[in-house]
């Protein structure tokens, strides 16, 4: 969804109406919140039924002229958005052609290159609108309101004073495979601290790591932020200077923000690596991250914590009150 706000504003730019609705599900919905570009938000449960059911008629009151399917990679067989779009009656069905997917959609667009960074294959979408996609910007946007951005600042005064630079680092990610060891976190930035006194670091991660949150934020004079609430994790990279995370929802978080970031990286997930920002995209090999040295993580991250030690990017992003 993150990745999918930049095709957002470009199409809600090239309507009358200048919004554009959008299918999002509860853990996705969060990203749009305060997103000026977004009109009507529908809501859809993938476990129920029933929520399938509502929607499909809640689309088809609305009598839409056009349907856009955001997603370009979608498997081989998939039935869920297809439903949804013949449903809802809409003249014009807009996704990637090829396959199955031409008994679907009448308004077809090339088929992703899965070698090219996602958001780039995303551009195509925005061709039967009469847009060149050279001369737009396709970066990614979250939008933060004041109350998030101050409840934001009161967790990074309690890591360092003002002047620091502001360093986020995230342990979690989905899958226990890209994980990395808490350990190699730490001997990470026991090593950055030594190159950069004035440094302000703020740990996070899934509400059920806590604990291992906890710990490495202990063990590396950093500290420690619960975010039990999606918009609590963003709030934290939109106020940050800089993002240290695994491939995670995280890192395209920082790609809204301009952040610069190191992010651990799956070496065939290149296609998902962030968008447009300075840093370092570090590449693992193999089955699990475990694997992945301290010594090239360290010297990516001292790189990056030296290089952007003036915190010009903090007032960057969106705000709204």
């Amino acid at each position: 969804m993150i990745m999918a706000t930049g095709l957002i504003r470009v199409l809600a730019e090239a309507s009358k109406s200048g919004k554009v609705d959008v299918v999002a599900n509860p853990s996705t919905a969060p990203v749009l919140d305060g997103n000026p570009h977004v009109g009507k938000l529908f809501m859809l449960d993938r476990a129920s039924w029933a929520s399938y059911l509502k929607l499909m008629r809640r689309l088809r009151a609305e009598h839409y002229d056009v349907i856009v399917d955001g997603r370009i990679n979608n498997p081989k067989i998939f039935a869920s958005t297809p439903m949804l779009m013949l449903a809802a009656g809409a003249p014009y069905r807009v996704g990637v052609g090829g396959g199955n997917n031409d008994l679907i959609y009448n308004v077809r667009v090339q088929g992703y290159d899965r070698s090219t960074p996602y958001i780039e294959g995303s551009k195509s979408l925005s061709l039967p609108f009469d847009v060149n996609p050279d001369f737009v910007d396709w970066q990614p946007e979250i939008f933060l309101s004041d109350l998030e951005r101050e409840e934001a600042e009161s967790h990074w005064s309690k890591a360092g004073p003002s002047p620091n630079a502001r360093l986020l680092m995230n342990l979690s990610a989905s899958e226990e495979k890209r994980r990395w060891q808490d350990v190699k976190f730490i001997k990470v930035i026991r090593k950055v601290r030594a190159a950069a006194s004035r440094l302000s670091i703020v740990v996070i991660g899934l509400p059920s790591e806590w604990d291992r949150v906890r710990a490495v934020a202990e063990a590396t004079a950093a500290v420690a932020v619960p975010t039990p609430r999606l918009r609590d994790a963003l709030a934290l990279v939109g106020t940050s200077d800089m993002v240290f995370t695994p491939d995670t929802s995280i890192s395209h978080a920082a790609s809204a923000f301009r952040k610069p970031a190191v992010v651990l990286l799956k070496r065939d997930h290149y296609p998902y690596a962030p968008y447009n920002i300075p840093g370092e995209n570090i590449f693992w090999d193999g089955s699990e991250i475990r694997g992945l040295g301290v010594s090239t993580v360290g010297a990516a991250v001292e790189r990056l914590v030296t290089r952007y030690p003036v915190p010009v990017t903090r007032d960057q992003g969106s705000s709204r009150s």
